[in-house]
């Protein structure tokens, strides 16, 4: 049995494919299986892994149907995968030789650590490096993840990943397989922060290691603009990922709150949007969360729903007015004498 699945989920990144397979075909850690499922791309990427395929050692598995969602494909490899660690290698993502040896290393050493990950690198679509992710947790912590460390999972949860996913890129991670498994059993109500979903559930059964040095390439493309139409669903899917944290760990009182104001400034902003049509199980969904972290979300949600209303009863009446009025002056328009 392999000591590491490496799990590679692909959907038309056929022009990345060979640099991802490379990087993992050139790790100096050899125990491992690769398994690479790819979901019924548009692109050349089958001809791509059936050519990686002919000369190394891997599992393809095609969908005929799309899935819907890239998280559907991390369970769907997990339960094909025998090794004892688990490597989601995404497909456009590369990474340093010495990656799978050296956070492998940390889970072999810490029995408490199920999660191990890295700093990982920015790099565009043309390989050009900008960086590191530093910056997306500068902010909570200035000192956290400029060194190596080991902490309790519960520790990590309460105090930097309830406020935002501090694991930014699934291809930077090493995770125990079975703990992986039962955290990602819930994973398909998740379309946009499934991976922050299962790393909350992950550190709920265990500790996390992380290595300062950069050893992940995570690429991000100039094509990738956020679409405002998810914003609902997202803001839906950050208000359940923070409430999961806030009710089985202890969150201080100040984490709550900031988190709350930042998480509830994305739900009013959806409010703003032209097509935006609240139905009572989205408006049902994220009360019952936000309660979870402040109690008094309820309160201030239906104090601002209530000023939506009473703003749109004021426009409709200026509206009449407005409409009103040039027939009113005509009614009472003098006439003229002769």
């Amino acid at each position: 049995m392999p000591e590491v699945s490496v799990i590679v989920p692909n959907y038309n990144h056929a022009r990345f494919l060979p640099q991802r397979l490379d990087t993992i075909l050139a790790q100096k850690f050899k125990d491992y299986e690769l398994i690479v499922l790819d979901d019924a791309s548009t692109d050349n990427s089958r001809e791509v892994l059936e050519r990686y395929a002919a000369k190394n050692p891997m599992r393809l598995v095609f969908n005929e149907k799309n899935s819907g969602s890239p998280f559907t494909q991390w369970r769907k490899g997990a339960e094909l995968a025998a090794g004892e660690y688990l490597w989601i290698a995404e497909s456009d993502d590369y990474a340093d030789p010495r990656f799978l040896e050296k956070l492998v290393a940390q889970l072999q050493k810490n029995p408490r650590v199920g999660l191990a990950y890295c700093q990982s690198f920015n790099v565009d679509e043309n390989n050009r490096v900008s960086g590191t992710w530093d910056y997306w947790t500068r902010e909570l912590d200035a000192g956290h993840w400029q060194r190596d460390y080991v902490n309790s999972g519960r520790d990590e949860l309460s105090r930097y990943l309830v406020q935002r996913n501090t694991i930014p890129n699934a291809s930077a991670v090493v995770v125990k397989h079975d703990i992986f498994l039962k955290a990602i059993q819930q994973i398909e109500a998740s379309r946009l922060a499934g991976d922050w979903w299962t790393w909350s559930q992950v550190l709920l059964q265990t500790d996390v290691a992380y290595l300062a040095e950069p050893m992940n390439f995570f690429r991000t493309h100039v094509s990738s603009v956020r679409d405002t139409t998810k914003l609902p669903a997202a803001c839906a899917e950050e208000f359940a990922v923070i409430a999961q944290i806030c009710t089985h760990v202890k969150v201080p009182s100040e984490i709550r709150r900031v988190v709350f104001h930042e998480a509830f400034y994305k739900w009013r902003r959806c409010f703003d949007l032209p097509d935006f049509r609240p139905d009572c199980q989205w408006l049902r969904n994220t009360r019952v969360s936000a309660g979870s972290i402040d109690r008094l979300a309820g309160f201030k949600m239906t104090w601002f729903l209530v000023k939506q209303s009473l703003k749109r009863i004021a426009f409709v009446a200026a509206l009449v007015r407005a409409v009103k009025k040039p027939f009113h002056n005509a009614a009472i328009k003098p006439s003229k004498t002769r």
